[in-house]
């Protein structure tokens, strides 16, 4: 039981950072040259973040990042989802934690 607690919450640190890289992508949709950063979870306990240079220019010679606010709106909505997802299996986990201790004690 207590494995299942440390994997749900190292999924909740996983998608924590997740929410980070759409976040700062979505504030930055305007930002001329922004590089797109790409969460990508290497292993359980090493993450790396890695950006994409998307920028896309327009006439006159001027920058706009390469964002996809689409992508991005549709990638935080499954990452919230997941996290909340992971939010209810701690608490379940923990209800369960503590009625195992009542019933020892």
């Amino acid at each position: 039981m207590i494995q299942g607690l440390s994997a749900n919450l190292n999924a909740l640190k996983t998608y924590e950072d997740q929410l980070a890289a759409t976040a700062g992508n979505i504030a930055n949709v305007n930002t001329p040259g922004y590089a797109t950063s790409i969460y990508n979870s290497v292993s359980d306990y090493t993450q790396a973040a890695e950006t994409r240079q998307d920028t896309v220019e327009l006439s006159g010679g001027q920058q706009t990042s390469g964002v996809d606010l689409g992508r991005e709106m549709t990638d935080m909505i499954i990452e919230k989802r997941a996290f909340q997802y992971n939010v209810a299996a701690v608490k379940t986990q923990d209800e369960m934690l503590g009625t195992l201790i009542d019933l020892k004690g």
